[in-house]
């Protein structure tokens, strides 16, 4: 029974540090795209509120 503990234990460590890994990575990834906004058109200005 203390194979198996030991084995369980080691299986659960290297799952945890895969999971928190691929946690990690996908967070960083899904906040670092780049969104282009063109400029707005001169002729759009006369119908904004902010004068």
């Amino acid at each position: 029974m203390t194979k198996a503990k030991a084995l369980i234990s080691k299986l659960a460590a290297g799952t945890a540090f895969f999971l928190s890994a691929i946690l990690f990575v996908g967070a960083n990834t899904a906040s670092s795209s780049i969104i282009h906004q063109p400029k707005a058109p001169e002729a759009l200005r006369r119908y904004s509120k902010i004068k």
